[in-house]
């Protein structure tokens, strides 16, 4: 009893004491986003003997490790032409073969230049276990809408000079100038831990999830030298990406760098920004970097016990100034008030709490309200238009969503619009808001035409599996185009011997990865062939008529099953 009435006045004494303002930092301007761009110098820097890494030539680094006959590289650039240029500069400093290549993860910026290195020696190719699926789920059922996403972020449709640089790097290649991705799946993988010697290099590979769940870092013990991959750059961190993503695990992301810390690495190589030398100032830098990861969680869980939703925790969380003011917490790529949304949403979900989100109006009805409460439509179009004349951009800009949602076509609104997306991406220093911003308002001029960054060519189609390929018709299943349609099909590949069965079954397609009995028609063809009809290499009439897809059964349900899908 007298320890327990010793605890409660503890914490009581703690509740009476005196708190203290939290100081934040000055927010980065376009100026200093501008200054940034000194991080991506183009140029191959010696980390130390054996180590290499080639800055500024993409938006990921790629590192060559010599070995003793042998070499590895450590991440792959994102094209095929820029593999070949940064590989030419490492062919300079070592003409041994490439033995092994290492994916930090599975992101495309990493892994699309692979096809460069792997040409003449057939390396191994090191990654996590969980790379292959999350490779082939971006390039599958969700490439058109990352992709739009990632335009937009990256300023990938917008002026070469409008691009200052994308926080990580000068600029994300994949979809610039005609470059071509040139994949490779992994052929080694691992779950927690792997030891292996290449070339006479003893490699340690260790799981540690952050950016991505596939995420690993690379030791090299004799050395000192660690490569962190995308769990350190210098700016703060996307723990949560605009372009969208799964749920990125922040007390995952702490616990890696601790992993990463507690190593004392003399060296510090990461596959973004600049790299590192010295054993204490990596541990201080990787210290402030793992505590400002912790303060964003932390503070947002506190906050939502307190009973705030994701908006009002958003505005509240303030980044104090002793880790606001650290060089490599600027706000260059991620941000804290995004990042609290996404741990909000992790823990919690979409319900933000509030009994009038559980069934809100939909969106043309809630438009309408506010049109009334404004007098009518003219009235709230000069609201929004003083608003962006008084400089308020952001309440002008969500006015003009109220107001296409009643006229969507409206071209003084459109105009109106754009003129607030280009007057806030101009004072964003984020440079993905910035872009999407600026990107967001490129789209709404009649020529604007925007490129699917991550479309793959025919020899990454080649490598794709094909159980991703089947599964990925599920998602693009039209209801309106099958709700009244039952339609059992075959299709077997005459290079592997796999066989799927798929039920197109009222607006849901249900695939199996075996022969079951019953199809009204069958399709035989090599996989290769028809990966490229569903990808629109190849044409699916022509492909009908010339014999590459070879039919038994009903023609007429072939057509009708792929007249259902959205392809």
């Amino acid at each position: 009893m007298k320890y327990f009435l010793s605890v409660i006045s503890f914490f009581l004494i703690l509740s009476c004491s005196e708190s203290s303002p939290i100081q934040s930092t000055d927010a980065p301007t376009p100026d200093d986003l501008i200054s940034h761009s000194d991080e991506f110098k183009k140029e191959v820097i010696e980390v130390t003997k054996g180590i290499h890494v080639a800055v500024g030539y993409a938006l990921a680094n790629s590192i060559l490790i010599e070995g003793e006959n042998s070499n590895i590289i450590i991440d792959t650039t994102g094209t095929i032409e820029t593999a070949q240029e940064v590989k030419a500069m490492f062919d300079d400093i070592s003409s041994n073969p490439i033995e092994t290549i290492i994916y930090t993860h599975n992101h495309a910026d990493h892994t699309y230049g692979a096809t460069v290195f792997a040409d003449e020696s057939n390396p191994e190719i090191y990654a996590h276990s969980s790379t292959e699926e999350y490779l082939s789920r971006v390039i599958g059922i969700l490439r058109p809408i990352i992709s739009t996403r990632s335009n937009r972020m990256f300023g990938n449709a917008l002026p070469k000079e409008e691009v200052e640089n994308n926080g990580i790097g000068p600029f994300l290649e994949i979809g610039r100038d005609g470059r071509r991705p040139g994949l490779l799946y992994p052929t080694k993988t691992f779950s927690d831990k792997l030891n292996f010697v290449s070339g006479g290099v003893k490699v340690e590979l260790f799981h540690a999830p952050g950016e991505t769940d596939d995420q690993l870092f690379v030791w090299l013990p004799e050395k000192r030298a660690l490569f962190p991959g995308d769990n350190f750059y210098k700016t703060f961190p996307n723990l949560y990406t605009i372009r969208g993503t799964p749920y990125r695990d922040l007390s995952g992301w702490v616990k890696s760098i601790d992993m990463m810390r507690y190593l004392e690495p003399e060296y510090l190589v990461p596959s973004h920004t600049r790299p590192l030398e010295g054993k204490e100032k990596i541990y201080n830098i990787l210290t402030t970097y793992r505590d400002g990861i912790q303060f964003v969680h932390d503070q947002t869980v506190r906050l939502m016990n307190l009973g705030l939703g994701p908006d009002e925790i958003a505005e509240k969380l303030i980044l104090p100034k002793h880790l606001g003011d650290s060089p490599f917490l600027k706000e260059f790529y991620g941000s804290p008030a995004w990042s609290a949304k996404n741990v909000f949403s992790g823990y919690l979900g979409w319900f933000n709490g509030n009994p009038s989100s559980l069934k809100p109006l939909n969106l043309k009805d809630e438009a309408e309200n506010i049109i009334k409460l404004a007098g009518d439509w003219n009235n709230l179009f000069n609201i929004a238009e003083t608003s962006y004349l008084n400089g308020d951009y952001q309440w002008s800009l969500q006015l003009t969503d109220y107001l296409l949602r009643s006229k969507p076509n409206d071209n003084s609104t459109l105009l109106l619009r754009q003129t607030n997306l280009i007057a806030l991406g101009n004072l964003e220093s984020n440079p993905n808001s910035r872009y999407y911003y600026l990107s967001s308002a490129a789209q709404l001029d009649e020529d604007y035409q925007e490129n699917d960054i991550l479309l793959p060519d025919i020899e990454v189609i080649k490598k794709y599996p094909i159980e991703s390929m089947m599964e990925s018709l599920k998602v693009n299943v039209v209801p309106e185009k099958s709700i009244d349609k039952n339609i059992q099909l075959l299709f077997t590949f005459t290079d592997s011997s796999k066989a799927f069965s798929l039920f197109l079954r009222r607006g849901v397609l249900e695939v199996q990865p075996f022969l079951i009995s019953g199809s009204s028609v069958q399709v035989n063809a090599s996989e290769e062939d028809f990966k490229a009809v569903l990808s629109g290499i190849k044409s699916l009439p022509i492909s009908l008529v010339n014999g590459t897809l070879q039919v038994e059964g009903s023609r007429a349900d072939l057509l009708s099953f792929f007249s259902s899908l959205r392809i």
